[in-house]
């Protein structure tokens, strides 16, 4: 909760309403979140500074790439199941770039890689220092810049990497701000974010299965937590996803903890909540959660500021019923 005593709302500033911050704080945002993985460091630095300017003091979230790694950057791509597929550190003519080296050094064959939310699936049939070799085990179309696991075994790190530790530096001295953790494992990550930005929040988030197991640990170690179920479904499968969330009790950790992934998904594109989603949002305040990251209701909905504002008299609404 916030200072107030109010439930938080996060709100995702993307290609949407990367020029709304004011108007959702006044529709009722009380942090914004600037996704690192979607935009360089300067433009980063570009688009704090600018809510900065405009909400001196609001609260800031850089969601940090972690240990989420992503695709780069090709033209879309049809894939069709039994077709192979080349996965390449440089991204030649014809392959698929996956710059990452840390899965070449740690993926064999018979490994999968799973790709977009778990979309789609490759086996993998030979690696190389620079190319993985692979053969499609699903249809579908491979878009740039989506997520990428390896299904049997985790990736790990051992720092931030680059591109994180840029956007750090792009970032820390627009105070207050917090730098949220992707993929964290245990917790013990919030240690290579405080030592580049002393006095800072740490966020982790809870998106594979290792962290699953460590959550308890990993919330004394962060500022906070995030249950984010877009990711950690891909990661569990969805009926294992749905039996740790409703299993976990956030109102045990040590930290607050907010939901996070598809809160109220149908104001994406539409003007009012489903009443499933409105029935699930209930029970995760009577739970004890302490807010609600808005991900693409904000970032690239029809009307971001409703979206807000939608969630925030649902919240003042369950409040006065008690």
């Amino acid at each position: 909760m916030n200072a107030e005593g109010n439930l938080q709302i996060v709100a995702t500033l993307g290609p949407a309403s990367r020029r709304m911050a004011g108007t959702l704080r006044t529709a009722g945002a009380t942090a914004f979140r600037l996704n690192a993985s979607h935009m360089p460091a300067e433009e980063l630095g570009r688009l704090a500074a600018a809510v900065r300017d405009e909400l001196p003091d609001c609260a800031l979230v850089v969601d940090l790439r972690g240990a989420k790694m992503r695709l780069g950057e090709f033209a879309e791509l049809p894939v069709r199941t039994d077709e192979h597929y080349h996965f390449t550190l440089a991204g030649s003519k014809g392959a698929i770039p996956l710059p990452h080296p840390e899965v070449f050094a740690a993926v064999a064959s018979g490994d999968t890689l799973s790709c977009d939310d778990d979309r789609l699936r490759f086996r993998i049939v030979r690696v190389t220092s620079g190319a993985i070799e692979t053969i499609s085990l699903s249809d579908g179309t491979l878009r740039p810049r989506k997520g990428v696991n390896v299904v049997e075994h985790p990736v790990n790190l051992e720092d931030l990497c680059a591109d994180d530790l840029a956007c750090i530096r792009a970032a820390a001295d627009l105070r207050p701000v917090a730098f949220a953790f992707s993929f964290m494992k245990d917790g013990s990550e919030a240690e290579w974010v405080r030592r580049r930005a002393p006095g800072c929040r740490v966020i982790g988030k809870i998106e594979r299965r290792e962290a699953t197991a460590s959550a308890h640990r990993a919330a004394g170690a962060m500022d906070e937590l995030w249950i984010c179920r877009g990711d950690l479904g891909a990661q569990l499968g969805p009926a294992a996803m749905a039996r740790w969330v409703s299993g976990y009790d956030p109102r045990c950790a040590p930290c607050p903890v907010l939901m996070a992934g598809q809160v109220i998904e149908h104001l994406t594109q539409h003007s009012t909540p489903t009443r499933a989603e409105v029935c699930h949002l209930f029970d995760l305040v009577c739970r004890g959660y302490a807010g609600f990251v808005l991900s693409d209701e904000t970032a690239i909905g029809a009307d971001p500021a409703g979206a807000v504002r939608s969630l925030r008299n649902l919240l003042t609404e369950f409040r006065a019923a008690g």
